[in-house]
């Protein structure tokens, strides 16, 4: 799993009056870390799972490093950080840098390898210079933290350059959208969950029916595709179109998912083909059990002949229809692609099971029977 990405809520801004309310709500929120001025700091108490972080500069520095509590001092500009750093004792030092054109990003960039924290706070909604900037951060120590202008930004800001920055930083006069940031970032996370051997007992055409392709806004990788089947207790790894077909190109972007009724599962919901659609959000899943959020382009769906195949897992059955030619793959269980007409009774394929009993899509404890 990728490491997971820092949400500060940032409350120097405010007066004594928005103060404590904004405390309040970072302390029941995602925040990871708060950052505040050091006369802020006076009887408020964290949660241990929440990080303090000081804005400093020469004349504030000391009554910040008096405090054990605070982890990070950050200044406000360039220009005060070397006389920070002398003060700090070995505690991470950071800066703001406000990004208004390409000197400024350029001024931010080459502070790259010489901070421990740099908070970009760019004036444009673009994110270009942030890609730049992140690019020349890769390969240092430097955590690079993006400044939202609005939470509205935090799908796209997330994903910059596939990682995204080290955090999110959450300005405390729009401290009500910390919890739809939080929310975002915890949806784009990966996830671990068991995939399990499914032991086929039966694969036999069953004629025509309507079959769905999932084309996504991904790319998926050679060990990828969609755990899909027909109950609600589990389903097969049906693999991407990224293996050899030799009358047509690879659609790298595609999971042949199956017949229109499947459920497509999800790290914690499940999917209908036929509710996909597009801007709609589903996951791609890995032969080691990574579970990670994908954005559907499209569904297509054409009529096609069908077949059933039913396996097993301890006492758990699960079943799938798919598209009933060789060229649509599922992943066996020593994680190699087999051709849906080499499956027979026997083969060993590579699924996810779970409690059975879905209601729209999420986990109910009702007695629901699927067969």
């Amino acid at each position: 799993m990728d490491t997971e990405q820092e949400l500060w809520a940032d409350v120097t801004g405010l007066g004594p009056d928005g103060t404590a309310a904004a405390l309040a709500h970072a302390r029941s929120s995602a925040a990871t870390t708060v950052l505040l001025r050091p006369d802020q700091l006076e009887g408020w108490e964290p949660l241990e799972r929440i990080t303090l972080a000081a804005l400093v500069d020469t004349g504030s520095a000391a009554a910040a490093l008096a405090d054990r509590r605070v982890s990070v001092l950050l200044v406000r500009g360039p220009a005060e950080l070397d006389a920070v750093r002398a003060l700090a004792g070995g505690r991470p030092v950071g800066v703001r840098c406000e990004i208004v054109d390409g000197d400024t990003m350029n001024a931010a960039a080459g502070l790259c390898g010489r901070v421990d924290v740099l908070v970009a706070a760019f004036v444009d909604e673009t994110n270009i210079p942030l890609e730049l900037l992140l690019a020349r951060a890769q390969d240092g120590t430097t955590r690079v933290l993006k400044e939202l202008l609005s939470s509205a930004e935090t799908a796209s800001v997330a994903g910059v350059l596939e990682s995204g920055p080290a955090g999110l930083v959450v300005r405390g006069d729009q401290l009500a959208d910390i919890d739809r940031v939080g929310e975002a970032l915890r949806l784009r996370r990966q996830s671990r969950e068991d995939l399990v051997p499914l032991e086929v007992f039966r694969a036999v055409p069953i004629g025509m029916g309507y079959r769905g392709c999932v084309d996504t806004a991904t790319l998926f990788a050679e060990d990828e595709g969609m755990i899909v089947g027909s109950t609600s207790s589990g389903g097969i790894l049906v693999c991407a179109e990224v293996h050899h077909l030799p009358y047509m190109n690879l659609r790298p972007f595609r999971v042949n998912a199956g017949a229109v009724h499947s459920y497509v599962f999800g790290s914690e919901t499940t999917a209908y083909i036929t509710d996909l659609a597009a801007g709609e959000r589903t996951h791609a899943v890995s032969a080691d059990g990574t579970f990670r959020e994908v954005v559907v382009g499209r569904v297509k769906v054409e009529l096609r002949p069908l077949r059933l195949v039913e396996a097993v897992h301890g006492d758990v059955k699960v079943n799938v229809l798919l598209q009933d030619d060789w060229h649509v793959r599922v992943m066996s269980a020593d994680g190699k692609p087999l051709n849906l007409t080499e499956v027979v009774p026997g083969t060993k394929l590579l699924g996810h099971v779970t409690e059975p009993g879905r209601h729209v899509g999420i986990k109910v404890a009702e007695r629901i029977s699927e067969f």
